[in-house]
Parts: structure tokens; C-alpha cells; sequence
């Protein structure tokens, strides 16, 4: 019996493991945010705010036309607003 408490403490410890991990988050500042979103768009960024899950990017194009992009930072996702 004392052995099967041992094995499940580790298979407890090595989930809880897993369970912190999948809590890194991908995004960890405004600067991995631009580069982000400048992998996908072209232009000029006007602004970085943080918002609740990640970050709002504002960009300036090459047409002139001013958008936003959001960044997830748990899973690195950037969407167009």
C-alpha cells in the first residue's frame, strides 16, 4: 500500500505540474505583443494598452487606415477588432 501512495503522490505532483504549464502565458510584454501582430500586419504601431487577457495593438497601415488588433497573451492568438 505504502508504495501506491508514493506512486499516486507523483502522478499528483506531475499533473499539477501540467496544470502550471498550461497557465505560462505565451505573450509576457507589450514588446512580444507588436512583434506578434507585426508578423501578421503591415504598418505603423500607434499604441500598446493591456487589456484583461492580453493586449490591444493600434496600428497605423500603408493605406492609411488605423485599426486594432487584440492579443491574446495566454494562447499568443491575434484577432483583428
Amino acid at each position: 500500500m505504502a508504495g501506491n501512495d508514493k506512486q499516486d503522490d507523483r502522478n499528483q505532483s506531475r499533473n499539477q505540474g501540467a496544470k502550471h504549464e498550461q497557465r505560462r502565458l505565451v505573450v509576457n510584454s507589450p514588446d512580444q505583443a507588436v512583434a506578434m501582430v507585426q508578423r501578421q500586419y503591415r504598418g505603423k504601431v500607434l499604441s500598446v494598452q493591456s487589456s484583461g487577457t492580453g493586449y490591444r495593438v493600434k496600428i497605423l497601415n500603408n493605406d492609411g487606415q488605423v485599426f486594432s488588433v487584440s492579443v491574446d497573451a495566454a494562447t499568443g492568438r491575434v484577432s483583428r477588432n
